[in-house]
């Protein structure tokens, strides 16, 4: 793939939360993105987390790469009530019409 520092940090991340880098330059990858990030770079650099943390923590941070639980949960909730809600209304319409 080559240097991972040309890249976009939007493209970097495609890259590297979905796993799309070449057998071999995972770290180096890894380490590009992270180093985007000062914050976890600093974090990293002082031993207080580990490369992996920090990719999960960038992992986190966006909402296709988390948990499909915690993603989604919120329109468990909507979808339920607007069923409901239809539901109530074909009622109300049979017994009127």
């Amino acid at each position: 793939m080559g240097d991972y520092d040309d890249l976009s940090t939007a493209r970097l991340t495609w890259l590297v939360l979905d796993r799309l880098v070449p057998d071999g330059e995972e770290d180096k990858a890894r380490a590009a993105l992270i180093a985007r990030d000062p914050e976890l770079k600093n974090l990293v650099e002082l031993g207080v987390i580990t490369q992996d943390q920090a990719i999960a923590t960038l992992r986190a941070r966006e909402l296709r790469h988390r948990d499909p639980d915690e993603s989604v949960i919120w329109i468990r909730q909507p979808v339920a009530v607007c069923a409901a809600l239809v539901f109530l209304l074909f009622l109300v319409v049979s017994i009127l019409g």
